[in-house]
């Protein structure tokens, strides 16, 4: 039946175009202004599906960018920067009307609404002159817990402009990465400052043991306040006392992060080889203290790289959380906090090659800083050299999820300590060497930026 209805409108239809008279021309008039209608209706219902689609897109963007800045006092301006730069002043005659953005502290959610006034082409001929489109976004501010280890060279090289740039680069960081809103998630750093060792302050007795008072003689072990063995140049007996700085654990535990509960770390004699001022800061929110430590610095002695490194990571590993104030302890590794994984990220910053390394406390024979043999004891290295033992560093701290960046300061690209950070670093993207101020500046502003994008992804 189908088939037979369809076939007498075929012949109707060929009959209607044979026909040459009025009325069929009359017909085929009204045919054209309804074709020419529906074209016209497509055209400007294509304009305004483009229009819609380019302001949802620049409504999204907007959102996220708002969520991310949630609480910034420049938020809104980010919002608008952020649509503006997405969707084109004028873009197929769209006027735009003031953006709307609502934001939700409870749900911490933003909503981003764009509405825009299209003129017609075609249908202003049955008197609609334009087409109103609007479209919306919203975000929600995802965060997680964020732990920074700022380990920072302040050896006797990075005198002058150098630490001059690297206290602003620095204060630069925590400025983009500690967040002034604290709640549900935290964002938090801790600093090393480190030369020829790393000065633990009061917390010494519990890192490196609490050292009986009186004189131990090699080849006993040295837990004695003061420390007396042979030097390298002649070996003669001398005589040193123990500082609030440590060195390397003297056992199997060297390239891990096992508590000092379950193997002490080693001590330091000071011998011409004095132990920093500047000491290591659990970490904190406090932006003040932090800005005002940094700004405290000073510079001395050589490199052993390998122990800042160590205590980057140590700053950040649960296994020390017992020696820190309870705003101070770490979380566990992959530790879930309203189902977000902490973030722990250690950035790894030196000006030059790791040239110290010690036996029993006291700088090792076979170390290749300037200090001289006449404070070196007669003994290698037990664990090798500074850059074998911060590669293992590297590497197990790596296999805990840890995000480590690294910024050789003025360093050859080709030398020792940067074929180091190129390896230790968790990828390419996270491996700099700038080689002025201006550059050390940008790579910390960088890496401030990937921290607070890598805070709010999952």
């Amino acid at each position: 039946m189908l088939i037979r209805t369809l076939k007498s409108a075929q012949r109707n239809l060929a009959r209607c175009w044979r026909d040459r008279r009025g009325n069929v021309s009359l017909m085929f008039g009204f045919f054209a202004i309804a074709l020419a209608g529906g074209v016209g209706l497509a055209i400007d219902t294509s304009v305004a599906y483009s229009v819609r689609s380019q302001l949802s897109a620049a409504v999204d963007a907007a959102a996220l960018a708002g969520a991310r800045a949630f609480s910034h006092p420049d938020r809104d301006d980010d919002i608008r920067n952020f649509f503006a730069a997405n969707f084109e002043d004028g873009y197929m005659g769209a006027v735009l009307e003031p953006l709307q953005i609502v934001p939700n502290e409870e749900e911490r959610t933003i909503r981003v609404t764009a509405r825009a006034n299209i003129p017609t082409f075609f249908m202003r001929i049955l008197g609609t002159d334009f087409t109103d489109i609007a479209a919306t976004g919203q975000a929600t501010l995802s965060s997680r817990d964020v732990e920074v280890s700022l380990v920072l060279d302040v050896t006797g090289s990075m005198a002058g402009t150098k630490i001059v740039d690297l206290k602003a680069a620095a204060k630069e960081l925590i400025g983009i990465v500690v967040q002034d809103q604290q709640e549900p998630f935290y964002t938090k750093v801790a600093l090393v400052p480190y030369s020829s060792a790393v000065n633990v302050g009061s917390y010494a007795d519990d890192i490196r043991g609490e050292l009986t008072p009186g004189t131990c003689v090699y080849p006993n072990e040295p837990t004695c306040t003061r420390f007396r063995y042979r030097r390298a140049s002649n070996n003669d007996w001398v005589e040193y006392n123990a500082t609030t700085c440590v060195t390397e654990r003297p056992g199997a535990q060297i390239a891990t992060d096992a508590a000092p509960s379950m193997a002490l770390l080693g001590p330091h004699f000071e011998g011409g080889n004095a132990c920093l001022d500047a000491e290591i800061m659990p970490l904190s929110s406090d932006k003040v203290a932090l800005e005002l430590a940094i700004d405290a610095l000073s510079t001395g002695g050589f490199t052993a790289g390998h122990l800042g490194t160590a205590w980057g990571w140590y700053m950040i590993s649960p296994n020390f959380d017992y020696l820190w104030p309870a705003e101070s302890r770490p979380m566990n590794y992959g530790e879930l906090h309203l189902g977000r994984k902490v973030l722990k990220v250690v950035v790894l910053m030196t000006d030059g090659e790791f040239n110290t390394f010690y036996y029993d406390g006291v700088v090792a024979r076979n170390a290749y800083d300037s200090i001289g043999p006449n404070y070196r004891i007669n003994q290698n290295a037990t664990h090798g050299n500074s850059f074998a033992q911060a590669e293992s560093l590297c590497d197990g701290m790596k296999a805990e999820g840890v995000e480590v960046y690294t910024v050789g300061f003025a360093v050859g690209s080709n030398s020792l300590e940067a074929n180091f950070l190129r390896d230790c670093a968790t990828d390419a993207d996270h491996f700099y060497l700038p080689s002025s101020g201006t550059d050390l500046k940008q790579a910390f502003r960088d890496i401030a930026t990937q921290i607070s994008n890598l805070r709010l992804s999952m």
